[in-house]
């Protein structure tokens, strides 16, 4: 029974891991370009996505194409779901989200440009981002670290 649990969790670990690693060379391309226009870290927006989305695959991130989790203005009419969350066009107007989101906070002018993963995503974090602010960034910051750049 203990080892059959035992290659259960080492199974389960390897899914998540390459459901983790093919998310961040899905949207590589996109971050990366998102990076340039914004000055945010890829490997930030990468990180947040994937955990705000489960890697892609929770209802908001595909009913919705909101990978953040961003709140807002959900069009029934296009979107055919009632939600508290922003519905998006396309994945890439999600992450474009998110870029403003950012862009709109008072310590994005300070940060613009650098490389600080773990301070960029402790100020998203102290904007009221996650509810738990300090397990949401150490989340976000070992995912960094595990399938970043």
């Amino acid at each position: 029974m203990k080892k059959a649990l035992m290659i259960g969790l080492l199974f389960l670990g390897f899914t998540v891991n390459a459901q983790q690693s093919s998310y961040f060379t899905k949207y590589r391309t996109l971050a990366d370009s998102l990076e340039c226009a914004y000055g945010i870290p890829a490997d930030v927006m990468l990180a947040v996505a994937y955990i705000e989305s489960g890697g892609g695959t929770s209802k908001v991130a595909k009913n919705l194409n909101n990978h953040f989790g961003i709140v807002g203005s959900c069009n029934y009419e296009v979107s055919k779901y009632k939600s508290r969350y922003k519905y998006f066009t396309s994945i890439e107007n999600s992450y474009q989200g998110f870029c403003n989101l950012v862009a709109s906070k008072k310590f994005y002018t300070g940060l613009k440009g650098t490389t600080n993963k773990d301070k960029w995503v402790r100020s998203i974090a102290a904007t009221g981002y996650a509810a738990d602010a300090n397990l949401w960034s150490n989340t976000v910051i070992g995912i960094i670290k595990k399938y970043g750049k």
